[in-house]
């Protein structure tokens, strides 16, 4: 019996949603890149018995994207948040979704309880015309991985 796998996934197509206090943020979504998604977990071995950790070691997801002349919500709320910096964790959920050739989620990783980490931008060259990139560093432990599945509707 023959299984349809359907086609791979291209890496150039997706969203990222920001959750912060269960809030999605639907302006900030576009992003360049990407990187840090992972799912790990802690296993000990002694002598012949393995066990799994009792906390899930912790990731680094990190997004990249242009910075924009005008302020966004994200930039406000990582101004606001950097008010804080040495005395809170604001907590996110993040939610990366790879979408079809129509704008479909079809896959998605559901990243919980990230904070920000760092927030970092490219060098300044006076020589070059590449767009000024802002990074975010957030770190999380609790990340869960969704394949989305879409029944096909129409007429053949």
């Amino acid at each position: 019996m023959f299984i349809d796998s359907g086609l791979p996934l291209v890496g150039y197509r997706f969203v990222v949603v920001i959750f912060s206090a269960g809030i999605p943020n639907p302006v900030d979504m576009q992003f360049r890149e990407v990187s840090g998604l992972k799912m790990a977990r802690g296993i000990s071995r002694n002598a012949t018995m393995t066990t799994l950790d009792n906390q899930l070691p912790t990731q680094t997801l990190t997004l990249k994207r242009g910075v924009f002349t005008s302020p966004s919500p994200l930039m406000i709320a990582n101004v606001v948040e950097s008010f804080f910096w040495d005395t809170r964790l604001l907590r996110k959920d993040i939610m990366i979704n790879v979408l079809s050739e129509n704008d479909i989620p079809v896959n998605a990783w559901l990243v919980t309880n990230a904070y920000l980490e760092s927030w970092d931008w490219d060098g300044l060259n006076a020589s070059s015309s590449d767009v000024l990139v802002e990074s975010m560093s957030f770190k999380y432990s609790g990340i869960k991985y969704i394949p989305l599945k879409f029944v096909k509707t129409g007429s053949s």
